[in-house]
């Protein structure tokens, strides 16, 4: 298995040819289906590049050893070329957001593999010891959040609006790279606080040895998944999703899944993410 990124402005390769091989392979024409010899997975960029590598490359490596073939792992640095390469149908295997989820499955037939236990929801979480302890108290605060396309993202300005507080104007709103550098703006001081999702926040605790408050929670919605490329067949999206749930069952797949603080994941159909649609419109 090799792990690359996808046209990144910092590369975590320090071989020339390795980014060579990775640009190469996603150049291959979408038609080539079964005859490619190795899969490219693509990971939304929700983590630092370094993070995702140590996240999700054990888990490209698990799937090459039971499809038969390399799975290349690959991220971008920004959520929207993320989406672009998406659209370019570049990715034989994807872990993506609900709603780039349900845009990718109308439009392009991206299939829906298997989900995590826990559903999502927005966190507006900030330091232990800080005075804000409920939404009311975010009148006149920073509130950082992941990029503006992130799920989280919409769960939160949703959320904030239900509780009568208008985004950009009774609270100020800042969009970053990821869930880790949201939550690093309210470490350092740069924010009051950050909308974010319970599994980033483990992650981030956990890496970071601290501990955030959760001060309100929006609406939950179904998780993040693994989808597939209608191109790849059906056997291996069978082996795909039966592995993918088989990971709680194992001390390796459990091992996986810690590397991540994630919760088990399920199969999924995509009926189970009608609500994420109706909340798009």
């Amino acid at each position: 298995m090799r792990i690359g990124y996808v046209v990144p402005q910092r590369l975590l390769l320090t071989s020339l040819l390795v980014v060579t091989t990775l640009l190469l392979t996603i150049s291959i024409p979408n038609h080539a289906d079964t005859i490619k010899k190795e899969y490219l997975m693509g990971v939304f960029p929700h983590l630092p590049p370094r993070d995702l590598e140590n996240v999700f490359g054990p888990m490209a490596k698990d799937f090459s050893g039971h499809l038969g073939k390399d799975v290349v792992l690959a991220t971008s640095t920004t959520y929207e070329r993320f989406s672009e390469l998406l659209d370019d149908q570049k990715f034989d295997i994807a872990f993506v957001q609900p709603f780039e989820y349900v845009r990718i499955a109308d439009r392009f037939g991206y299939l829906p593999l298997a989900t995590r236990t826990e559903k999502l929801n927005g966190l507006v979480v900030t330091l232990a010891d800080s005075p804000i302890k409920t939404i009311k108290d975010l009148r006149g605060k920073r509130v950082a959040l992941p990029p503006e396309s992130a799920a989280v993202s919409i769960l939160i300005r949703n959320h904030l609006r239900a509780h009568g507080l208008v985004p950009d104007k009774d609270v100020t709103i800042t969009h970053h790279r990821s869930h880790v550098s949201c939550m690093q703006k309210v470490v350092i001081g740069e924010a009051d606080a950050c909308g974010t999702a319970a599994p980033s926040v483990r992650f981030f605790e956990n890496k970071m040895q601290l501990h955030l408050k959760t001060i309100t929670t929006s609406r939950e919605i179904p998780s993040s998944l693994f989808v597939v490329h209608p191109r790849v067949p059906v056997s291996q999206r069978a082996q795909l999703r039966d592995r993918i749930i088989s990971w709680s069952n194992t001390e390796e797949g459990m091992a996986i899944l810690n590397r991540g603080a994630l919760t088990p994941f399920v199969a999924t159909a995509d009926a189970d993410y009608n609500v994420v649609r109706e909340l798009s419109k």
